[in-house]
């Protein structure tokens, strides 16, 4: 009986030691962060089984825009309020980064994106259309 627990307990830890590294290497992406030209902030956290970012506040205006989603490609979003807005959509860890897609306000676009933490508590957006890809770096909010 010892000898059978001690077995069962061996086989378990064994189990654990060779699960794949995917779990412990995914990285937590969950803060709160500016933009790139510190214009808004983005809070980034779960929606259901994944992750998600919505715009919290505005923190300065962009000369020459409103606070409304005017360049968004459904006409009948187009006049609601920039602070709401969900930027990162649906991510999913998968291969080393979080996956899902991102919303460009500055041009009514959504767009596959690989979204990874950066070095000094900063977050790597990038967005990607065919073969073209932007990335930028949001800061995080104090």
């Amino acid at each position: 009986m010892i000898k059978s627990a001690i077995a069962t307990a061996i086989s378990a830890a064994a189990a654990i030691a060779v699960m794949p590294a995917t779990a412990s290497a995914q990285r937590s992406i969950d803060g709160v962060y500016l933009d790139q030209g510190g214009y808004v902030e983005i809070t980034v956290g779960p929606c259901g089984n994944s992750r998600c970012g919505e715009i919290t506040r505005i923190v300065r205006r962009k000369p020459g825009e409103p606070n409304r989603d005017v360049h968004n490609d459904n006409p009948s979003l187009r006049d609601r309020p920039i602070v709401g807005i969900e930027v990162l959509q649906n991510l999913r860890w998968d291969d080393g980064a979080w996956r899902g897609q991102v919303y460009n306000p500055e041009d009514g676009g959504t767009y596959r994106a690989v979204v990874r933490p950066g070095s000094n508590g900063t977050l790597r957006v990038e967005g990607c259309v065919t073969l073209f890809c932007r990335e930028v770096t949001w800061t995080a909010a104090d």
